[in-house]
């Protein structure tokens, strides 16, 4: 392997990296940066945390010194990843004079920026789009550019940055290097490559970790009308302080927030419509907060940083695989251990992730949704632990002993005394969810219910006095009237309840077993008529 040093070749640069407590060059780095400093187009395929940075930024800082270059842009698909590049290139760039770097993004005062640009650059770091504004306002001007680099191209073309890309590429100089650093290389890139990048060479470099050895990994076979449901008892079950859920649209992160909050979960949505200084808000939030969950699709999470991830939950199931090693990498950092769950709905869905576990060789464990039964007791586990806990930390405490001493003497025994605080404090503490104090629905009222589909039917022998028996036993109804209408079909039953409750049944009568035969339940939607 070669050193930074014959790489390089720059002893300034060299201080740095060795500053930086760097010793050897990944891969990628070893293989880049020569054909950089040979003035050669490159186009590398390489994951995120490969190094990249340093393998397009040493051999540009080196020629930018060496006066090879005048000036180079460097093209990222989001603010975070160009405040990363920023600072990991000034750090390289210390011990060298003269070299100005600017970045520029949304979100961000462009006065200043515009301040920034008059005073000199060598290189500016920047988002499609904040690029394109100064191009627009004559701010940046690229005639005397040398060098373009587009960083996780593949991730500028997914959030609709081609036509923006395309414009760069036409605005700088006829004879430039260009860079193109791509995680995939779908058939946009290629078609960029082909019209811009002449005479290039490539790489690519594989990960030879695909998976995280300290993160356990489950999937969960959920219907999508459940899927919140199934978030909500998760959450609960798992006693996650800070979660991560993936989904693959904008609307499904929209609307899985809203129904979250619904639910009294406290939940952020980040996704690429919203405004830059609205995202660093939530951002903030979530990092400072003891328990939230954060909702975000893979373009918007790009460049989240944060260390105690607890669970991260697939809500929908990426179409890449090295899409869901990115995602799951997000828990089980700083030597913790992490969970990853997956939502799957269909058969299709179940192939595609038995082709992720042959592609990170890792188990992916299928489990059920936990039940009443099983949420009680992680409840009453969880609250002897904390019971410990504290018993550990603090021991015997003699004002609490004097309380003890004084409700003794109002004529509780010790045994009734430990049993009322247990109530006090477990009942305060409760995971499962409190049940809704459910009121006797005027006469008049009772046409305006919900139906749901429960997956049972007269195939096994199902009967209405089995569907009420178990509702009002599981959902603890004190008015059996909320339950407006069974109608026992062949292979399944539709119950209408009171809209006030439907959230409330189906989240504690999924997966319940009724007469021995576990049961789902969901939104019943109608079946359309044939022609």
């Amino acid at each position: 392997m070669n050193s930074f040093n014959a790489l390089i070749n720059n002893r300034h640069i060299e201080q740095a990296i060795e500053e930086m407590g760097y010793e050897n060059p990944t891969p990628i780095q070893e293989k880049a940066i020569p054909i950089v400093l040979e003035g050669k187009d490159l186009i590398a395929k390489s994951n995120t945390g490969t190094g990249k940075t340093a393998a397009f930024g040493l051999p540009i800082l080196k020629k930018i010194d060496d006066k090879e270059f005048h000036s180079a842009i460097i093209i990222c698909p989001t603010r975070e990843l160009v405040q990363q590049a920023e600072i990991e290139l000034k750090k390289f760039a210390k011990n060298l004079r003269n070299i100005h770097i600017v970045s520029v993004y949304g979100g961000a005062p462009i006065e200043r920026q515009i301040r920034a640009l008059k005073q000199g650059y060598q290189i500016v770091i920047g988002t499609p789009g904040r690029l394109i504004d100064h191009l627009r306002r004559k701010t940046l001007k690229l005639y005397e550019c040398d060098c373009v680099v587009l960083d996780e191209a593949d991730e500028m073309l997914n959030m609709g940055f081609r036509e923006d890309i395309e414009t760069i590429l036409e605005k700088v100089k006829e004879e430039h290097q260009t860079i193109l650093f791509s995680a995939t290389m779908p058939k946009g890139i290629r078609q960029i490559a082909e019209k811009y990048i002449k005479d290039k060479v490539e790489i690519e470099i594989k990960s030879k970790e695909r998976t995280v050895e300290r993160i356990t990994q489950h999937y969960y076979d959920v219907r999508r009308d459940q899927k919140a449901n199934a978030v909500k008892r998760l959450l609960t079950y798992y006693d996650a302080k800070l979660c991560i859920i993936f989904c693959n649209t904008k609307a499904n992160v929209d609307e899985l927030v809203e129904n979250l909050h619904q639910k009294k979960v406290q939940a952020w949505g980040l996704h690429g419509d919203i405004r830059q200084e609205k995202r660093t808000k939530i951002m903030n939030r979530f990092k400072t907060s003891d328990r939230a969950v954060l909702v975000a699709s893979d373009v918007a999470a790009r460049g989240i940083d944060v260390n105690n991830i607890d669970l991260v939950i697939n809500y929908d199931l990426p179409q890449d695989n090295e899409i869901y090693i990115h995602r799951i990498g997000r828990t089980g950092r700083a030597g913790k251990d992490g969970l990853a769950i997956t939502f799957v709905q269909s058969k299709k869905q179940f192939f595609q992730l038995k082709d992720l576990m042959r592609y990170t060789n890792a188990i992916i464990e299928k489990k059920e949704l936990p039940d009443e039964k099983e949420m009680s007791s992680k409840k009453r586990d969880k609250f002897k632990e904390e019971v410990l806990e504290v018993h550990a930390k603090h021991g015997l405490v003699q004002d609490n002993l004097q309380v003890a001493n004084e409700l003794i003497k109002a004529g509780l025994s010790a045994e009734e005394l430990i049993s009322a605080l247990i109530n006090v404090a477990y009942g305060g503490n409760a995971v499962v969810e409190s049940k809704p104090k459910i009121e006797r629905m005027p006469a008049k009222k009772k046409d305006k219910g919900v139906e749901l589909k429960f997956t049972l039917g007269k195939t096994k022998n199902i009967t209405k006095t089995a569907i009420v028996k178990a509702i009002s036993g599981h959902c603890d109804l004190k008015d059996e009237g909320m339950i407006q209408k069974i109608d026992v079909r062949r292979m399944y039953t539709i119950v209408t309840v009171d809209k006030k409750i439907a959230d409330y049944v189906i989240d504690h009568m999924n997966r319940v077993k009724i007469d021995n035969k576990r049961c789902e339940v969901y939104f019943y939607k109608k079946e359309k008529k044939s022609a």
